[in-house]
């Protein structure tokens, strides 16, 4: 898995961890959703500034965007947040 994938399948992860629609996270980010959907898709190539933007509006660290545990995990994502039901730990 290469490092935009990493990143996008986390970015995704951490969104619907917090049941944060693309569009909500378009406004906390001021990214065009395009942008959002490139980045999760794995095809986005990032910036350290963009990484640390996702990671400040998701509330977690940067190289949580690296963990290829939770990356996996959000292979299984539904198509929408709305039809997820958050993991509890």
């Amino acid at each position: 898995m290469t490092s935009k994938e990493l990143i996008g399948l986390n970015t995704k992860w951490y969104r619907y961890q917090n049941l944060i629609t693309q569009e909500q996270f378009s406004e906390k980010t001021k990214f065009k959703m395009a942008y959002i959907s490139l980045i999760e898709s794995g095809r986005a190539n990032l910036t350290c500034n963009n990484i640390d933007v996702i990671a400040t509006a998701l509330n977690i660290k940067p190289a949580d965007l690296f963990n290829s545990k939770t990356a996996k995990k959000a292979k299984s994502l539904p198509a929408r947040v709305d039809q997820y039901k958050p993991i509890t730990i």
